[in-house]
Parts: structure tokens; sequence; C-alpha cells
């Protein structure tokens, strides 16, 4: 058995020029996006060989962080990563317009830039973006995502490859739809680890049509986040060590040599999943599933349960039986429901009611839709030029030329 930091410890000493770019290394700086770094303020950014000697790294608290503290610090020590160049990293964590969102750049050594979206972690505002994904054209994420993509082409003419694991991998795909045309263009691979897909109108534009064949899509054969949404890309299965929803994890994921150990299909409990959710989607309209979303927290909160792992017993026969008997819900949606709770229970869920949660309880939603496009900008490149430390890894300095374009001054 051997994961992506096993894969450093044979393969970290085999250069770019030997060994091309493969999907192992998208993975690994995939999942060192969901690192926080200390703010450097030299506007060249930092080598991973840097970061780790210097100690830019921001500790954490929960049990994804010390795998993913591990792939970073292998990456900084082998000869493969160490003299990668990190820059204009940002994260951005907003209850008032109900977004949760973080990316960064690494130059290769290949002479290209990969970009890289980081998924849902562990706050409820991320979460609800997730799910609000099933009601609502573009997120508030998604849409912080197509700006950042688009500022961090201007940075250079280097060709770009995007990564992302979670919901990072949806970001991924959508900045490259929706970005300009003249930046598609230089982008050479679109990879999504475990994304949910996109929804009926992406995935039909003309937009996504252009740069289809760049996507590739990775999923665990238990796979769940990556089955979300009405369509998703051609997807190769990877093998997972790990049991139900954990298999997420990317930690989990087998490797041999550069490739993932792949099987051929994934697996019942996925194919119940998608099917159930491609059957809801298919027969809802956006505001059966809001209604849905409301409904059912308001449901779960009647019970007394904080989580999805207290409704056991009575408290989730009572649920269920709500949810069989309340006029509001659509028959379809009913169904939907019962089907995917019993897949939840069976799979270890254990906040699938948090994540459920509509941004309305904090009174968001809406703000980021009605919000300009250049307060957008201008909050977004607020964190992209470095002024607070625990928004930036490196300070750029941009600035806009006289055709509203954006420079970057002293950038390498």
């Amino acid at each position: 058995m051997a994961n992506m930091v096993d894969y450093l410890a044979w393969r970290g000493d085999v250069s770019f020029e030997a060994s091309p770019w493969n999907e192992i290394d998208g993975l690994l700086i995939a999942t060192i996006s969901y690192l926080d770094f200390h703010g450097g303020k030299d506007p060249k950014g930092w080598t991973l060989e840097e970061m780790a000697r210097i100690g830019l790294l921001q500790e954490g608290k929960t049990n994804s962080f010390a795998g993913r503290k591990k792939a970073f610090e292998a990456m900084a020590a082998c000869e493969r990563f160490r003299g990668c160049r990190l820059h204009h990293a940002i994260a951005l964590t907003d209850a008032e317009i109900g977004m949760q969102f973080s990316a960064l750049c690494v130059d290769l050594p290949d002479g290209t830039t990969c970009v890289a979206f980081r998924g849902t972690d562990n706050t409820l505002i991320g979460w609800r973006e997730d799910f609000d994904m099933a009601y609502t054209t573009r997120v508030p994420a998604q849409e912080a995502a197509i700006l950042y993509l688009t500022r961090a082409a201007a940075l250079s003419k280097r060709p770009l490859r995007l990564v992302g694991h979670s919901k990072g991998g949806n970001l991924a795909v959508c900045a490259a739809v929706y970005t300009k045309k003249k930046v598609q263009d230089r982008i050479e691979s679109i990879w999504s680890y475990d994304g949910p897909g996109m929804n009926r109108e992406t995935s039909q534009s003309e937009e996504y049509l252009r740069i289809s064949d760049r996507i590739r899509s990775f999923v665990p054969q238990t796979s769940i986040i990556g089955m979300l949404m009405d369509y998703y890309e051609p997807y190769t299965v990877v093998r997972s060590i790990a049991a139900g929803i954990s298999q997420h994890d990317p930690m989990s994921w087998q490797v041999y040599g550069p490739r993932f150990e792949t099987l051929p299909a994934v697996d019942q409990t996925a194919v119940v999943v998608r099917d159930t959710l491609h059957e809801w989607l298919q027969n809802s309209t956006p505001e059966q599933r809001a209604a849905f979303v409301d409904a059912l927290f308001s449901m779960a909160e009647s019970t007394k349960a904080k989580t999805m792992s207290e409704l056991t017993g009575e408290k989730l026969k009572t649920l269920l039986t709500m949810v069989g008997n309340r006029n509001e819900v659509d028959p379809e949606t009913r169904r939907a429901f019962t089907r995917l709770m019993a897949q939840a229970v069976s799979l270890g869920f254990g906040n699938v009611i948090d994540w459920v949660r509509g941004r309305r309880e904090s009174g968001a939603e809406g703000d980021w839709a009605t919000m300009s496009p250049e307060k957008r900008q201008q909050m977004l490149d607020a964190a992209m030029e470095g002024k607070t430390e625990e928004e930036s890894v490196a300070e750029p300095a941009l600035e806009m030329n006289n055709n509203g374009q954006s420079e970057t001054k002293n950038d390498p």
C-alpha cells in the first residue's frame, strides 16, 4: 500500500525533465492548498524549501492537518518540488457574503504555473456553498475563482495548470470555463480530485465545450462528493483503502509509480447516490431544492439533534416520518431524501444536517450576488495584495494599466 507521500519517497529525486508532470503531482499541490501560511512580503514568493526552513506554515488542529503537513514537508525536502515557488496564496472566509474561498499559485520547473483551489474543509460556510450549488446558478466561491484565475494569469505569460480537491475541483473547472478565452488558450490541463460536477447550464455551454478535452476527474470507488450535481466529467476511479465517506481523503488514495492504482468502476454505493441525486436534480426545480434545504434543517432541529450521528433510533424515525408528512416537500424530494438518508447513515456522515443548512440562517444569502463587480474585485485584490498577514503568503504589487488590465510591478 502506498499513497502520494510514498510517491515522493520513491520518486522525489526525479526531475520534471526526466519525468513530466503527472496526476500525483497535481494531487500533491491540491492537497497543500488546504494549508495556511504566514505572510511573506517578498513579491517573488517563496520556494517550498524556503517556506519549510523559515517556518511559514501555520499550525493546524484538525486530523487532516497532520497528513497535509507531512505532504508539504516531503515536497519541500525532495528534489522534484523543493525549488517550486509558491505565491499569491489567499484565504477568504466571510459569513457576511456566505463565502469560503482559498487558492494559491505554484511555479513549476517545466515553465508552467499550477493554480490550485482549496476544497471545503470544516467551515459551515463552505459546506453551505456546496449544497447551494443544487439550486444556485453560481455560488460566491465560483465567482471568486473566476476572478482569481484572471488575476493570476496576468502575473506572467506561463502556461497554466488548474487543480483542486473536493469543491476545489469544481472551482478549477468553473474558473477555466468562465475565464477569458485568451486565458483559456493558456490552460494545459484542469484536474478535479473528487470534486462535484457542474450544473446542466454550464456543461452545455460553448465555453465548457471549448476546454472539455482538457478536463480530467479522479474519484475513489465509493465517491460521494464527486457524484454531486447533475453533470460530471468522465472520471478515473482510484482505489482507496478507506471506507465510506473517508475515501474523500486523498491520503487514502493508492499510487503505483507516477500513476494512481485504478479500478474499472465506482461501487454500488456510489451508483445509488449518483443515480438518486441525478434523478432528483432532473425532476425538481431550484425553488423546490431550496425549500427542501430549509424544510430539512427545520425538521432536524425539531428533533433536538445537532449532528447526523445524533439522528439515530427514535430521532431518525421521527425525522423520516416528518419528511414523509411535510406538505411543502414535494413527493420526488421526499423519496430522494429517504434514500439518501439511508446511505448517509451507513456511510458515517457526521454532520450532514450542518452541511445542508442554508445561508439564510446567517442572513447572508444574496449579498455576493448583489455586490458590484468592482466591490468583488476590490475584495479579491485586497487579499492577493497581502494586506493582512492571514490572507496572503506573498504581496504582489498589482496595478491597473490604462486599458483596465492588471499588471504586476517587480514580478519576476
